[in-house]
């Protein structure tokens, strides 16, 4: 599952435990490590009204993004 904010920027959780931003053009913007996540389940991501990501991994709840 992915989330598109309101720039264009796709992000979406992987099972090497990163949270990835990809721009519209298909170039990675970032990734930040989360937690080893092989063999967990694939879990949803949102973007919060504060523009903020909200997503699990490996069973721990992770919000990422300026406040």
């Amino acid at each position: 599952m992915v989330a598109v904010d309101k720039d264009g920027v796709m992000y979406a959780n992987s099972e090497d435990g990163n949270l990835y931003a990809v721009d519209r053009n298909g170039r990675l913007v970032s990734n930040l490590f989360l937690k080893v996540a092989i063999g967990a389940a694939y879990t949803p991501l949102a973007i919060g009204g504060d523009g903020r990501i909200y997503t699990q991994n490996a069973g721990s709840l992770f919000v990422v993004g300026a406040r």
